[in-house]
């Protein structure tokens, strides 16, 4: 029966941390299935799930890394995950949508958008947030790729989320994603 884990790697950003961690990976017998990996002021993170050979403890595993950890300044986080935490059930009832939020960096953007959209029931599958432009005119971005009930009518939100957007002094625009099966 195959391990299941989640890993994730994060340190000063430098040549080598996705060719170290996918080395020891390579040499455990564990495939890398899902991925993320950016680069975020400097400082490199990943989130893995890997699978791989159930005959090695988590921190038998873990010990494997004590070498990134040394050279490359990595913190490296493992969690065994069960079956059902693998599977990412889509309802066909739901549909898919990006958002984007943009307009003077302040705090509390990401809490309030996110909120909105807990309460609305729509689930957030990815996150990207940054600050573009010069430190004079700066703009903050957020994009995120949601899931949305069919039975929300896209106008409806689309209008709520443009009043939402309104009180924050930012602009927010939704558009549906075309999703094709492999």
């Amino acid at each position: 029966m195959a391990q299941n884990m989640i890993l994730t790697a994060v340190g000063k950003d430098k040549p080598g941390i996705v060719a170290g961690v996918s080395k020891v990976l390579y040499e455990l017998g564990y495939n890398i299935e899902d991925s993320s990996m950016t680069l975020l002021k400097g400082e490199f993170a990943m989130i893995l799930v890997i699978s791989g050979k159930k005959d090695i403890s988590p921190v038998q595993f873990s010990k494997n890394f004590d070498f990134l950890r040394k050279t490359l300044g990595l913190s490296i986080y493992l969690r065994e995950l069960s079956p059902d935490e693998l599977v990412h059930k889509v309802d066909e009832q739901v549909k898919i949508y990006a958002i984007s939020v943009y307009g003077v960096d302040k705090p509390g953007i990401v809490y309030e958008i996110t909120q909105f959209l807990a309460d609305k029931k729509v689930n957030i599958v990815d996150v990207n947030t940054q600050i573009a432009g010069s430190k004079e005119e700066s703009v903050y971005v957020m994009l995120l790729e949601v899931e949305v009930s069919s039975d929300m009518g896209e106008e409806h939100l689309r209008k709520e989320l443009e009043n939402k957007g309104k009180e924050l002094d930012v602009n927010v625009s939704i558009h549906p994603v075309e999703t094709e099966e492999l």
